[in-house]
């Protein structure tokens, strides 16, 4: 066989064979990805769409019914823990023009999102007011949620931390 750019038949000129292996490479490519596409579908239907845009509409009417009251909070975590060291932890909520805020509960909920059978509620306790604390230990290290609800009748604030535990 004489490969040669000279050569006038098509199966043996390098451009005609370069061309032909390209277009066999694209050809394959598109075909494994093609499969790979019909072997794992993406999971872009959710089941309960209806129910999950329904309690966003609801979470955008408690973030607005939140910046209407005009209160202020700050959740201050210690700088280090570690697993089962119990540190206390201390929120400060504020009413409109920094009035300190004598609330009828306030409770912080620890969500792990890796593992929701760790999750755990503590009521805090009033120090000053607006100013409410409580000791918390951690059981598993990771990334930990930290949502203080804040209640006074049936007004409520939320206050957010995401906290990492050590080992």
């Amino acid at each position: 066989m004489n490969i040669s750019q000279k050569n006038k038949e098509a199966l043996k000129n390098p451009w005609m064979l370069g061309i032909l292996l390209f277009v066999a490479t694209f050809l394959t490519a598109n075909a494994i990805f093609i499969y790979l596409a019909f072997k794992s579908p993406p999971n872009l239907v959710v089941e309960d769409f209806y129910e999950r845009g329904e309690r966003y509409e609801e979470t955008q009417k408690q973030i607005e019914q939140e910046k209407a009251l005009g209160w202020t909070g700050l959740l201050m975590v210690p700088t280090k823990t570690r697993v089962n060291q119990t540190q206390t932890y201390e929120v400060l909520i504020q009413g409109k023009n920094s009035v300190a805020l004598n609330l009828d509960s306030v409770i912080v909920n620890a969500y792990r999102p890796s593992d929701a059978n760790a999750d755990f509620s503590v009521n805090m306790s009033l120090q000053a007011p607006g100013r409410y604390t409580a000791d918390l230990t951690f059981n598993l290290p990771g990334i930990w949620d930290l949502i203080v609800i804040a209640k006074q009748g049936d007004q409520e604030f939320l206050v957010t931390k995401r906290v990492s535990i050590y080992p």
